[in-house]
């Protein structure tokens, strides 16, 4: 069975062959834009109001952007912590 360090060492490591190639960073710069990585998730209709599942749809796109960001930035050092908590 693999053990959680592995999982997320393994992750980490397809995650940066993917997404740190030139292609993979230029889908990170659309996906940046098409998730609102850095703008706000607030959908606000015609009408003034803000559109809830407009905002839901939104935050979901932002939240999947984020997860590749965290894995790819994932350092040697908070892998490890992960194999202390799992070793524990």
């Amino acid at each position: 069975m693999i053990d959680l360090f592995e999982r997320f060492w393994n992750r980490r490591n397809h995650y940066r062959a993917v997404f740190r190639s030139e292609s993979g960073t230029r889908v990170l710069a659309d996906l940046r834009e098409f998730c609102r990585a850095d703008t706000s998730c607030v959908v606000v209709a015609k009408d003034g109001k803000i559109d809830t599942h407009a905002t839901v749809l939104a935050e979901g796109r932002r939240e999947v952007f984020l997860r590749i960001i965290e894995t790819l930035n994932l350092s040697d050092e908070q892998l490890l912590k992960l194999r202390e908590i799992d070793d524990a």
